[in-house]
């Protein structure tokens, strides 16, 4: 029998990269257009097309072509594959946008289409996160396409694979060899290579062609050559085919399939720097999955699709990355903060229909409601307006809850530098999607609700701190020589240019029983800062840092370095979907929350954040949190640097990051941390007027 070599037809389509989302959609309607031409011109042709962005934008923009890709796939000769809104980012999103792509475009592939999703398709994408499979199965998909990292970047035991999550989902996956896209001066040397590679022995290889990245192929020049000389190879026939039919081959011959090597895990590396690259755009992101996904299911139907779309779209790959000219991102940041718009109204009106409800009450009341999908346990701060309340009054403030139970209260500087109080800090348990009514009663009792304890440690950013510093740490600065993507490299070394320098021994914010907050500034020559501010909170058994970094300099990593005090023997990073054991071996990884080093006596350091994209981790156990890239955007040879001082460069500016660190957590310590993370509240007052 012959090896079959399934020629797959496609044009490779970046909506959006080093252009604009315009020039995209221009770029889509070529690229359809085109296609039903090769279809309606070559009766043999079969070609491959993904993403539920693509269908949507033909139909929108071209009707009249529209109806001819749908032609095309009731005759079954174009095959929409993929399964998900775009090609995403396959390491940064949330877990639960994952499932969103899922459910946004099968149903529109099922029901517009009329075509039946049974492959996933990101061979653009810059590495795979470990749980991928499961995300994939769940949706009834179980077939994966992928590129990267390619083989010379990591080594597989088989170009076609069983791909394993460590829940145990699995997908049958083909790595697409050399590349998605082709030239037509490039096809004889490649088609030779293709008809010599090894096959694993199940006698069906895949091969792609056709002209990508800006869409617009295949090229007729290239159907042609094929058509010309696809028997040209002894006991090799290249046949024009689909992924679909390539893999209804491999699993068609069950001893060749039970054969096929098992991959388990994550696949990287490709490009370290996407991890980390435009990370001003990587939070706005995760702010607007969080507010999205807590409050979808307030939002009306239309509005929850379009806000579900945008969210979706800005996944991208090449946006998500950071790796897009600077131009492609305003208007996608301007589709996200619609999105974070309307999960805020939703929420907004939400509290105050279930306030308007709420009995009349001459006592002014705090109400806290939870739109988190975990119960919040923690302190919380408000600041309540009470303008006109006599000062001998504030200073006898209580706060009672609903059974007349005082609750702790501790002041604290207020926001506003017009109005001079109170802000309070108060601990509160609000369940999942509940609310805790609070009241302020002036009359004042003999405590005024304050606790008077004594105040806790200053703790982390004080090096004297009792009884020993979790960690030490130190904001280092490195060079960085790569491109937007670090093409290249798996880690970015230990050499330290500088380390910024302590401003002083630093100042107490505040201090008090349930927690203290101090302020420490870092700089150096250059005009690179930080100033951060660290909070040690009754019962947290760790600290949070609050960190307002500001950079000026192209071409520098910022590394937040913390050595915890006992000697690690393991670290463990959640990723999309759950959690993966990684080397203590100084390469770069993408990370999803939390990060945990294990030492071998039972002690343990978590940090948690939604700020904070990737890490490493030294063979001495010292955790180095990316905090800043600034590439310039879309470089990809790092030696041919942009003579220019006006070449666009990410993140230079300011940047607010916020991180908690733990020492030795509980497994219910982590989940209740986690649960803090994206600021769940939402507090509103019902004040009385006239106030009596």
């Amino acid at each position: 029998m012959p090896m079959i070599v399934h020629v797959v037809l496609n044009s490779h389509l970046d909506p959006i990269w080093l252009w604009n989302l315009e020039q995209g959609i221009d770029a889509a309607l070529a690229t359809a257009r085109t296609a039903c031409d090769i279809l309606d011109d070559y009766p043999e042709a079969h070609i491959t097309r993904g993403e539920a962005w693509f269908y949507e934008t033909v139909a929108r923009h071209d009707p009249a072509t529209f109806r001819r890709l749908l032609a095309h796939v009731a005759a079954g000769r174009l095959h929409p594959v993929g399964g998900w809104y775009v090609q995403p980012d396959c390491n940064l999103a949330a877990p639960e946008t994952y499932r969103l792509h899922a459910e946004v475009a099968l149903p529109y592939f099922r029901d517009v289409l009329g075509a039946r999703i049974s492959t996933g398709y990101n061979v653009d994408s810059f590495g795979h996160g470990a749980f991928l499979p499961d995300f994939y199965n769940a949706a009834g998909i179980r077939n994966y396409v992928m590129m990267r990292p390619q083989a010379h970047e990591k080594k597989l035991p088989g170009e076609v694979f069983r791909w394993r999550s460590p829940s145990g989902a699995e997908l049958l996956t083909a790595r697409i060899q050399e590349a998605y896209s082709s030239n037509p001066g490039w096809l004889p040397e490649r088609m030779a290579r293709a008809a010599g590679q090894d096959d694993g022995g199940i006698g069906h290889a895949l091969f792609f062609c056709g002209v990508g990245d800006h869409g617009g192929g295949p090229a007729r020049e290239e159907v042609d050559y094929i058509v010309a000389h696809r028997h040209d190879f002894p006991g090799v026939e290249f046949r024009f085919s689909h992924p679909d039919a390539f893999f209804d081959a491999v699993r068609s011959d069950a001893a060749a399939f039970g054969r096929l090597p098992v991959v388990e895990g994550e696949l990287q590396h490709h490009a370290i720097g996407c991890y980390s690259a435009h990370s001003r755009f990587k939070r706005a992101l995760r702010s607007a999955e969080t507010l999205f996904h807590r409050s979808a299911r307030r939002l009306a139907k239309r509005d929850r699709l379009d806000a579900a779309k945008s969210l979706l779209f800005a996944t991208f790959h090449d946006l998500l990355a950071g790796t897009a000219v600077a131009s492609a991102y305003p208007s996608i940041l301007n589709r996200l903060g619609a999105v974070c718009a309307k999960a805020e109204d939703a929420e907004i009106a939400a509290v105050r229909r279930r306030n308007a409800a709420l009995p009349r009450s001459p006592i002014q009341r705090i109400v806290v409601d939870n739109f988190g999908p975990s119960a919040y346990s923690g302190l919380a701060e408000f600041e309540p307006w009470v303008d006109g309340v006599p000062q001998e009054k504030l200073e006898r403030l209580r706060v009672v809850d609903a059974a007349g139970k005082t609750v702790p209260h501790q002041s604290i500087p207020v926001e506003s530098l017009a109005f001079f109080g109170p802000r309070i800090l108060f601990p509160v348990r609000v369940p999942a999607h509940g609310r805790r009514i609070l009241r302020l009663d002036f009359g004042g009792g003999e405590a005024a609700g304050r606790t008077e304890a004594k105040p806790r440690p200053r703790a982390f950013l004080d090096p004297a701190a009792p009884p020993r510093p979790l960690a030490s740490f130190s904001f280092d600065v490195l060079e960085d020589a790569t491109d937007t993507w670090s093409h290249g490299p798996k880690g970015y070394g230990t050499a330290v240019v500088r380390s910024l320098a302590p401003d002083g021994d630093g100042a107490v914010l505040f201090e008090g029983p349930l927690a203290t907050e101090t302020l420490s500034g870092f700089s150096d020559a250059h005009g690179d800062a930080v100033m951060a501010a660290c909070r040690t909170e009754a019962g947290l058994g760790g600290f949070r840092l609050r960190l307002r970094v500001t950079w000026v300099r192209a071409r520098e990593i910022l590394k937040l370095s913390l050595k915890p005090s006992f000697a690690v023997a393991r670290r463990v990073d959640s990723v999309p979907g759950g959690d993966v054991a990684r080397a203590l071996d100084g390469e770069e990884f993408p990370v999803y929350r939390a990060v945990r080093l294990l030492g071998a006596e039972g002690e343990e350091m978590a940090v948690l954040t939604d700020d904070v994209f990737s890490c490493d981790v030294s063979p001495d156990g010292t955790l180095r949190l990316t905090l800043l890239r600034t590439p310039y955007f879309a470089h990809h040879d790092p030696t041919k640097v942009p003579e220019t001082t006006v070449a666009p460069v990410t993140d230079i500016g300011a940047h607010d990051i916020a991180l908690t660190v733990l020492r030795n957590p509980s497994a219910a310590a982590l989940r209740r941390e986690t649960a803090l993370l994206g600021s769940p509240l939402r507090f509103s007052e019902t004040t009385p007027s006239p106030r009596p």
